[in-house]
């Protein structure tokens, strides 16, 4: 299937007005969170970006992908994405507020969207459509050094934390609900892109269909983890090179990556 179904363009509408309000009201309402200081800074600079960046995204993406375009399917899920990895962190990791309903909602909207978009998807198509017109060892590559040097910057912080008897940069600086991160991320999305990475070097077409997800995603989070990176080093907290490099540079060359792939996967299907 191209087309979302209604079920999946109703849930996304309802995302999408509800990332608005939720964004809107993190920015412009006082005391809509119990954080302050440079963690509210860090949480208001994530709904700038959710709001400007990736409501617009999913919107296009949606409105695309309703057309029947291939390309528009891969923004939206690729969007669906990124909104399911933010909107975890609200769900799990911000202090408790009078929005915790919508977090919840907007956290189940992004992921059985997701999954059900996924499912459906016609990864056939996908295959026939991309795999004489990208470089896949290129995008194999990729996708095993993102998905090694994410396990190794993690890693190289948590397990230094034990041999010296203290708590990760992370968890010391941020408080334990930081570990959400290492979770998701060690335990949701390292193993995306290394069976990605398995699939895409088999040639088995799911493997093209994760790999346009996963790429939307990073060239969205892009700019969010830049957006964060700003607002702790301007408050002077220090961040060490191995973190600062592996959380940046990825998924700037994520962008790089998807602009090609949703590029040759237009002219593929024009």
């Amino acid at each position: 299937m191209t087309q979302p179904s209604r079920y999946e363009t109703a849930a996304t509408v309802a995302l999408l007005l509800l990332a608005v309000v939720a964004s809107a009201l993190g920015l412009l309402r006082d005391g809509h969170y119990v954080e302050s200081g440079f963690e509210l800074l860090r949480l208001q600079a994530q709904d700038a970006v959710v709001l400007f960046l990736g409501v617009p995204t999913l919107a296009v993406g949606l409105w695309l992908a309703v057309r029947g375009s291939l390309r528009g399917r891969f923004i939206w899920l690729g969007s669906l994405a990124f909104m399911a990895y933010m909107w975890t962190h609200y769900a799990f990791v911000v202090a408790y507020n009078d929005f915790f309903l919508g977090y919840v909602a907007l956290f189940a909207l992004a992921v059985f969207t997701l999954l059900s978009g996924i499912v459906t998807t016609n990864s056939r198509r996908v295959y026939d459509a991309l795999h004489d017109e990208i470089s896949v060892r290129l995008y194999v590559v990729f996708l095993a050094v993102a998905a090694v040097g994410l396990t190794f910057m993690w890693l190289f912080d948590i397990v230094s934390a034990l041999l010296a008897g203290e708590l990760p940069s992370a968890i010391a600086q941020f408080g334990p609900e930081a570990a959400h991160t290492y979770v998701i991320d060690l335990g949701i999305l390292v193993p995306s892109l290394a069976i990605t990475a398995i699939w895409l070097h088999r040639s088995r077409p799911w493997g093209y269909v994760c790999a346009g997800v996963l790429l939307v995603f990073a060239a969205l989070i892009a700019p969010t983890l830049t957006a964060i990176t700003v607002v702790d080093m301007g408050e002077g907290i220090e961040i060490s090179a191995p973190i600062l490099v592996g959380t940046i540079v990825p998924p700037l060359l994520g962008v790089l990556f998807a602009g090609a792939y949703l590029r040759r996967l237009s002219e593929a299907t024009s």
